[in-house]
């Protein structure tokens, strides 16, 4: 059965340290995300109430009493109408960096504490060893050498590395890597030709239907997509990793960004029902079959 936990705002009660510091900017980032729109409707609620409150002596409505808060609700909304899209942009580009900073620092807690996986024809020169106090400051220096030579790589590259070099895959379920892979591809979009559609963005997302040399407008729906395939695929490969490896996981409930998810421990069971009871079944995409996996350097070492 699928996993139903909202996993947008879910969070694990443990997680490495790498995964920790994941989430922390993910709450942080969705907040920002938020905020201007969490505004608004702030500002709509005690205007709602205002003019509840004087209904009995405005019988032509709250908005010819107190016209000029009515004008500034509705330039508020035209402002947060106009950021949306770039909120959206900084938050999917910010989830995108969240996401392969985590990869980069699960790597390269995973080599130090298995510097056997280290082992490469790469050479390096005595004098970059001698600059290491210890054993183990060299090890963690060319551990992160490694994920730094990574991070220039794309992402399938990357999950290709670790099922070689780990024995893991990065994701369980195809349809998260997918949406996954277009954040990425829109990322790039963004950050490279400031959202102007290119035949790679085209071939890499599979949209026949988009223009070339037309902007893509990205919105809260594409941000939203993005974060939660990537909180998925973080918290289900971060408990894979910190067993196989023997990583420390850190109890997090006392994290001021701990969630249980938006519908508790439950997940969506309470939705589902309230759905059944409805009349109609609710979608749920199978799990991908898990294929048999070659023997790698992780299994080896």
């Amino acid at each position: 059965m699928t996993d139903q936990r909202d996993f947008l705002t879910w969070t694990p009660k443990k997680a490495t340290d790498a995964a920790c510091r994941f989430y922390d900017q993910h709450a942080r980032d969705m907040q920002h995300a938020a905020a201007a729109n969490l505004t608004f409707e702030e500002y709509e609620r005690l205007l709602s109430g205002v003019g509840a409150a004087f209904s009995e002596i405005a019988p032509d409505g709250p908005e010819a009493l107190f016209p000029e808060l009515y004008k500034r609700r509705d330039r508020m909304r035209e402002i947060v109408d106009l950021i949306t899209p770039a909120s959206a942009e900084l938050g999917l580009t910010r989830c995108v960096e969240n996401f392969l900073c985590y990869v980069a620092d699960i790597i390269t807690e995973t080599l130090i504490a298995r510097p056997q996986l280290l082992k490469t024809q790469e050479q390096v020169s005595l004098e970059e060893v001698l600059e290491h106090e210890s054993i183990e400051g060299f090890i963690s220096w060319a551990a992160e050498r490694r994920v730094a030579q990574l991070s220039f790589k794309g992402l399938e590259e990357i999950a290709q590395y670790i099922k070689k070099r780990l024995g893991l895959e990065l994701h369980q379920e195809e349809v998260d890597w997918l949406k996954l892979k277009k954040g990425v591809a829109l990322r790039n979009l963004i950050v490279h030709r400031r959202g102007i559609i290119d035949q790679r963005f085209i071939y890499t997302t599979g949209q026949k239907d988009l223009a070339k040399g037309s902007a893509y407008k990205t919105t809260m729906r594409d941000y939203v997509r993005t974060a939660e395939s990537a909180m998925k695929i973080v918290g289900e490969f971060d408990v894979k990793v910190a067993s196989k490896f023997s990583i420390t996981q850190r109890s997090t409930e006392g994290e001021k960004w701990y969630n249980p998810g938006r519908w508790g421990p439950e997940g969506k069971q309470k939705q589902q029902k309230l759905t059944e009871a409805a009349g109609s079944e609710p979608h749920s995409p199978s799990r991908t079959r898990e294929e048999p996996r070659e023997t790698t350097e992780a299994d080896r070492a």
